[in-house]
């Protein structure tokens, strides 16, 4: 059995335990096996509408001689760790969230900011892959940096959800919420709109909130079924979204020079149709969640004129001093922001 890389296998729940396990591998009948590792719960939303249909059609074009070991919930390590352990080719494919390596990737959190792209997240989805293929600006001045190539991404968008007894009924009844966030541009809007961000990862939220570390949390709605949020919050907003999360599988370069071109190609070219065609059932989807949190009694959280209007100044502020931010420590924070707007422009 011939193998691309061999390395111990880490397990999250087991801390440091190895398993004696190599990663990409030639099975007896010539197919190649890729392993594909994210911290997702099992049978999520983004696994069903992208991770799935990517990796079955892989297999269907490559008649079978591509195929993958999927590897969810942290089993290889946490979203943190995802980055260094797909550049140390510990799993083939990793799911890297730029928001949890914001020390790494600061510029790509741009999509995260607030009003980044329009209501339909095909815009978003499409102008995001733009800019991390074919020499676009998030390529060059942060993947390839990284090593690391983007093969399949997602654009989550957030809500503010509640979860204490607290009534919202204006934008000052969040001020001073603790609320979840995986950092980057989420947190500064959070800011921006007098609540306190908490670092948490998606896994640990359910406790956090349940323990009451944190009042809420930037989520979508779909993402609130997965990690069973809903047994827990009260109130939720429904319009505007505050923040977004980009999602991306990635594979490293090293790996990835040791594909086939004819592997890399059914593998990119699955990627960019997913990628640029998936966000059509996000955002069927999403609307289905927040109708089932009608269902469930979950109250709506709605702000008048006046508070709309607070509402696009915060996220105005939020994009702006969020590229001053990285400016001041000598990242490319305005031209990032400026080709976001471009490249998001340019997607009709």
């Amino acid at each position: 059995m011939k193998r691309l890389a061999r390395h111990p296998l880490f397990l999250a729940a087991a801390g440091a335990l190895t398993l004696g396990l190599g990663t990409a591998a030639h099975a007896a009948d010539d197919a190649l096996t890729l392993r594909i590792a994210d911290s997702l719960p099992n049978g999520s939303y983004i696994y069903k509408l992208a991770t799935k249909p990517f990796m079955d059609e892989v297999e269907k074009r490559s008649n079978g001689q591509i195929k993958f070991k999927y590897f969810p919930g942290q089993q290889l390590g946490k979203a943190k760790d995802m980055l260094k352990l797909t550049q140390a080719g510990m799993t083939d494919i990793g799911y890297v969230g730029p928001s949890y390596v914001r020390d790494k990737m600061p510029l790509s959190s741009v999509f995260e900011l607030p009003g980044a792209f329009s209501d339909d997240s095909c815009q978003g989805f499409t102008a995001f892959w733009n800019m991390t293929h074919d020499g676009g600006f998030l390529q060059k001045n942060e993947w390839d940096t990284n090593n690391v190539i983007p093969i399949l991404s997602v654009i989550t968008r957030h809500h503010i959800y509640v979860s204490n007894d607290k009534p919202i009924r204006t934008l000052d009844d969040l001020k001073g919420l603790k609320m979840r966030t995986s950092g980057g541009a989420m947190a500064r809007t959070m800011q921006e709109l007098g609540m306190v961000p908490v670092n948490v990862s998606a896994p640990e939220t359910y406790e956090s909130m349940s323990r009451g570390t944190i009042d809420g949390a930037f989520y979508p709605a779909q993402s609130a079924f997965d990690y069973g949020l809903t047994d827990l919050i009260k109130s939720g907003t429904e319009t505007k979204h505050v923040a977004g999360a980009v999602l991306t599988y990635a594979v490293s370069k090293n790996t990835w020079r040791k594909l086939s071109p004819e592997q890399q190609k059914i593998i990119m070219d699955v990627g960019h149709e997913v990628s640029t065609t998936s966000c059509k059932g996000f955002d069927a989807a999403e609307q289905k969640a927040i109708d089932r949190m009608h269902e469930l009694g979950i109250k709506t959280i709605k702000f008048d004129e006046a508070d709309n209007k607070r509402v696009d100044e915060a996220f105005q502020r939020s994009s702006e001093n969020w590229a001053k931010a990285l400016d001041e420590r000598g990242k490319a924070g305005s031209k990032a922001l400026d080709a976001m707007r471009k490249a998001v422009a340019a997607v009709q």
